[in-house]
């Protein structure tokens, strides 16, 4: 929607001067490793470099930040500066101490100084928060760091990004500002690559010369308003201090059945909804879950990392579970797969991993990170981890295909499995017994225990080989605001549609019709997209009407909770025998369509705005002519100026 802006992060990496690129990863921020890279033999100049993630040296911690106090206020692009430089500090540091409080986690960044910059954030070992940004910044914040690509031997007196000054010190042990001129000196010693040098946080006022991409930033709770050009500074600055420790985005845009709130790490912000901006100012089961696994308390016995009054050691609360994800149709293992875990009782979502390990061509001369070629030369394995509490969940995976979010919003690592076509799949949840590429029940689960401390490993799933009718081309609207309590939404599949689907698999072979997949949306990003019911019916067409025998359904769901920018499944139970039972009937001509249906529910609806949820849309077309609406559940009339993009899913089965 247009309502939404996103709040991008970016990650800059070096080997001591070597060039840049942008780069974010599964659970981390990513950048390469040359490190002992084999050359490829095929690319000269290039070398096999991995993927891996980005952190701070416990060295660095906690972080030290400086604040840019150029600007006397905060310019405020609709109207008169009001937000002094003192509140937005307070601001940031209140934002900065979300992540310090988490007990379970002993990352910590203060900010102790300040800067007089006039000019836009660099590599210069000032880790620096600033209002300015550059003419062409059109994101709402960002959070770009630099990071070595190759493990380093920093030596007293190196001069690591040229400015004449010596960035290493052999007579500190943590990194601080030794020689008192206002950047940071590191310890004289090894580092990893990945190791986080410099990070600076951006957030964008711009009234002009980018007319139109700044924003008017708040601190008051009462100031998070319905003005999309205005969003909660704390709910901002949290979200991109994750990227800071080096945490990526996440695709958890729903919480629960109640709660529509996201993850504080989801890439996109509702700055038109109160609720949303302001959840952002708390951290997510998922953001604690990562940045204590990044920097887990308890797991040294000395240092920051030493349990300490308050603390708990992640291994006493928290356990993994690991497992791999395989493409059921191309028989790979997939890069960038979200695998979330849903508490086993209560449905709410818990913490989610990417799969992937991933190796990349890189030419440390020119930056030059050619495209990928494929699964068997850039994916080592589909392998994922994701920590949680001590419990017992749900896993599910689903592809990063642009709903809720891109492959480019997420992940170097997703990116890769984008571009070899491997984000393709619907989702579905572990079922173990039942772990095939041809299932019944895509939608049936299998209880993962998990105890602290331990890895519940083999969580292993092989993505469905569907065989989805979809009457609708590419998603590029969602509709329909204001639409009236009750209304209907549903699209037709004829009988000549499923007789072909039939003729396409051997005539012995056994189906499952297993699941109604439906595109829906939110208008208030805080709201949850609930349906009064969703439907399978028989019907039949007269003209440009449709009679649906919504009595007798051939499946129902009442009080249908949907997902907020993405697919949402109605998984059916008998799925071999309604593919029978529909079989027959075509077979029989008692059934000449079938029907997916949506019904809204009563007003007034949830959310600040209280709109309807919504559906997804074709509307450039060519268009079908086979979605309808109603009013009454009674006459259903066509719509031919877009399609409701809504899907019934097959499988065949072994």
């Amino acid at each position: 929607m247009s309502r939404r802006t996103t709040s991008a992060s970016m990650t800059l990496v070096i080997c001591l001067g070597l060039g840049a690129a942008t780069l974010r990863a599964a659970g981390f921020l990513e950048t390469l490793d040359i490190t002992a890279a084999p050359p490829v033999p095929s690319m000269p100049g290039h070398v096999l470099a991995k993927v891996i993630p980005i952190r701070w040296d416990d060295r660095s911690l906690p972080v030290r930040y400086s604040m840019n106090t150029s600007l006397p206020v905060i310019p405020n692009p609709l109207g008169p500066a009001f937000l002094t430089v003192a509140d937005a500090q307070a601001a940031l540091q209140a934002s900065f101490d979300v992540w310090n409080a988490i007990p379970t986690s002993y990352v910590e960044s203060h900010i102790t100084g300040t800067t007089a910059n006039p000019g836009v954030v660099g590599f210069d070992f000032k880790n620096e928060l600033t209002f300015r940004t550059a003419a062409t910044f059109n994101a709402i914040a960002s959070s770009p760091s630099v990071s070595l690509i190759e493990d380093a031997t920093l030596t007293n007196g190196d001069d690591i990004d040229l400015d004449g000054d010596s960035d290493v010190s052999n007579a500190i042990a943590t990194a601080m500002d030794f020689d008192g001129d206002g950047d940071i000196e590191f310890p004289a010693g090894f580092y990893k690559a990945g190791t986080i040098l410099d990070n600076d946080v951006q957030f964008n006022t711009k009234g002009t010369p980018v007319a139109g991409s700044g924003l008017r930033f708040t601190v008051a709770d009462a100031a998070a308003d319905t003005v999309v050009r205005s969003v909660d500074l704390m709910g901002v600055a949290v979200h991109e201090f994750g990227h800071s420790i080096g945490l990526s985005h996440t695709l958890d845009n729903q919480i629960s059945s109640t709660d529509g709130t996201g993850t504080t790490m989801f890439p996109f912000i509702d700055t038109g909804d109160p609720a949303s901006e302001l959840s952002g100012r708390s951290l997510g089961s998922d953001d604690i879950a990562w940045a204590s696994y990044h920097y887990p308390e308890g797991s040294k016995p000395s240092g920051l990392a030493a349990l300490q009054a308050g603390d708990v050691a992640f291994a006493d609360v928290y356990g993994l579970i690991r497992g791999e994800i395989q493409h059921g149709v191309l028989n790979q293992p997939i890069a960038g797969a979200s695998v979330a875990a849903y508490d086993w009782n209560t449905g709410t979502f818990a913490a989610a991993g990417f799969s992937g390990t991933v190796q990349l061509p890189f030419n440390p001369v020119t930056g030059s990170l050619p495209a990928p070629t494929g699964a068997a030369n850039n994916i080592v394995d589909g392998t994922y981890t994701i920590p949680v509490l001590k419990g017992s969940y749900a896993v599910e995976v689903q592809a990063t295909d642009g709903t809720p979010a891109s492959a480019g919003s997420i992940s170097l690592t997703a990116q890769v499995g984008a571009f070899l076509g491997q984000q393709n799949f619907d989702e579905e949840f572990f079922n173990k017994n039942g772990e095939v590429a041809q299932e019944v029940r895509p939608g049936q689960r299998k209880n993962v225990v998990v105890k602290s401390g331990k890895v519940t490993s083999g969580i292993n799933v092989t993505t469905n080989r569907n065989l989805n009718i979809n009457n609708f081309d590419a998603l590029n609207a969602f509709g329909f605001l204001n639409a009236p309590a009750g209304r209907y939404y549903a699209v037709r599949i004829p009988a000549a549609q499923i007789t072909a689907l039939l003729s396409s698999v051997p005539a012995t072979s056994k189906l499952s019709l297993h699941s109604l997949l439906f595109q829906t949306n939110v208008f208030d990003a805080s709201t949850v997209p609930v349906f009064a019911r969703a439907v399978l019916a028989t019907g039949s067409v007269s003209g440009s009407t449709a009679t649906i025998d919504l009595a007798t359904p051939l499946a129902s769901a009442a009080g249908f909770v949907a997902q907020d920018a993405d697919f949402a499944p109605f998984y059916l139970n008998e799925g071999k025998e309604l593919a029978v039972k529909v079989r027959q009937g075509v077979a029989a001509g008692t059934i000449t369509d079938l029907f997916l249906v949506l019904q809204l529910g009563a007003a007034p609806f949830p959310g600040i705005s209280a709109q309807p949820p919504l559906i997804g849309l074709d509307v450039i077309g060519p268009f079908r002519g086979l979605s309808y609406n109603s009013s009454d559940g009674v006459t259903f009339t066509q719509v031919t100026t877009f399609d409701y993009r809504f899907s019934l899913g097959w499988s065949e089965l072994p």
